[in-house]
């Protein structure tokens, strides 16, 4: 038994010695448990608020009630104006400029109240959402949340609809001779002056509370007219895989690099690093030879999963090609200069295949690659904008989803391109100087 025991020492010291193994272990299931746990284990009290542009072109009471209730809602945030770059001034949205920034990607949907949404004679309010439902779970929770905050927030309002769909469907003077009849015979038989029951059930007195409202839903529906207008990706044969192909690809581009990370350490171990130096080859030769083979298998990766994606599911890739190759070459390069600074960082194999795992999986939870960034807290929102994960599916959203020109992926392309220099910049010191090879 005392050999059993020194042996089960032994395998103790052994893995905690191995960094790859304890990362492996603890830190990467810790990592995920906190960012799904942050997600899903609060509801959507923890989740970042989903921004959405607000136009109010009418003055009424009852319009700057509901702006007020949704301002307090905790799905959403109201944007009201935005930074014009031209002029370099802040303005405030119209319903022409939500349209315009809806369809370049800038905000995913707009909430206008239209003019004379609710005028002396209106019996139903009149609402139009323009929205791009590039993110369908965070579109289902914002038009959940935009309607019960409508429906539920201002039942008190029922009645006065009530009262106007009855004088739209039978005319204004059979109501009116119908609510004197109604305050006569009352009046009549139990004592109360007919005029304050005439002038009780022809008010239009606005009462909102804060009062529970769920049992009014059903009233409210046939009072709202709640205009949905999706402005991009409706002609797209397979919008869902759309949506989540770009996401993969980078994943599993992130993934192939750790074969390449492993046989770098293993030319190093067996000494084949070693001779090649003893030859006409400088240590840069290495690098600069082991990095483009890397970005040409990077690109024939990604091209070979949009292919795919296309021959497989109609998912549309040759009417903007031009611009998707673009992404693809940028996004290669981004992440084959990650591949070069986990090795260089390293000193092992199994040290960098545990960093590598680490930092895939962190990146693709955080990016985009699994699920829209936009149901994170908005300290990891942040967070996610470090990752180039992030500005991968960014860009091939542009490309695949709105069809974007190149002016609508200049700035992602710019910060792939920055982050690779960067990075790359790095490694090669690291190289040059010998610390690696």
């Amino acid at each position: 038994m005392k050999n059993v025991i020194l042996l089960v020492w032994k395998n103790f010291m052994a893995f905690t010695n191995d960094r790859s193994a304890m990362i492996l272990t603890f830190i990467v299931p810790a990592v995920l448990i906190l960012i799904f746990g942050t997600i899903f284990g609060g509801g959507t009290e923890k989740m970042g608020k989903i921004p959405v542009i607000f136009v109010n072109n009418d003055s009424t009471e009852v319009s700057e009630i509901i702006e007020k209730k949704l301002q307090n809602t905790k799905e959403i945030s109201l944007v009201k104006t935005f930074f014009n770059n031209s002029r370099k001034t802040e303005e405030y949205y119209t319903e022409k400029t939500a349209i315009e920034h809806i369809k370049q990607g800038k905000i995913s949907s707009a909430l206008i109240i239209p003019e004379n949404s609710f005028s002396d004679t209106s019996s139903a309010l009149n609402f139009k959402f323009y929205f791009d439902p590039r993110n369908e779970i965070e579109y289902s929770i914002l038009q959940g949340t935009l309607q019960k905050a409508i429906m539920g927030e201002i039942p008190n309002l029922a009645p006065v609809l009530l009262k106007r769909k009855v004088k739209e469907i039978i005319g204004t003077d059979s109501t009116n001779q119908y609510y004197k009849s109604i305050s006569q015979i009352t009046g009549q038989y139990f004592n109360v002056s007919p005029d304050s029951i005439l002038d009780a059930m022809t008010s239009e007195d606005f009462n909102f509370s804060d009062t529970d409202t769920s049992s009014n839903a059903n009233i409210m529906d046939d009072f709202l007219k709640f205009e949905t207008i999706q402005l991009v990706g409706e002609n797209l044969d397979n919008p869902g895989v759309t949506r989540i192909v770009g996401g993969f690809a980078v994943m599993f581009l992130l993934f192939s690099l750790s074969g390449i990370i492993s046989a770098f350490f293993e030319e190093k171990n067996s000494g084949c690093i070693k001779r090649l130096l003893c030859s006409p080859v400088k240590r840069s030769h290495i690098l600069w030879g082991k990095y483009f083979f890397s970005l040409i298998i990077g690109i024939i990766q990604l091209l070979v999963l949009f292919l795919i994606a296309w021959a497989a599911f109609d998912v549309d890739v040759f009417s903007n090609f031009f611009n998707l190759l673009i992404v693809i070459v940028v996004s290669a390069a981004a992440a084959v200069a990650f591949g070069m600074l986990i090795t260089a960082v390293s000193k092992t194999q199994d040290q960098a295949s545990g960093l590598s795992t680490l930092f895939i999986l962190t990146m693709s939870a955080l990016g985009g690659a699994w699920f829209p960034v936009t149901l994170l807290p908005e300290w990891l929102q942040s967070l996610a904008r470090v990752t180039i994960t992030y500005w991968s599916v960014e860009a091939f959203l542009q490309v695949l989803w709105r069809n974007s020109s190149f002016s609508g992926i200049m700035f992602n392309v710019f910060i792939l391109a920055s982050a690779t220099f960067i990075v790359n910049y790095y490694s090669f010191i690291r190289f040059r100087k010998g610390k690696v090879i």
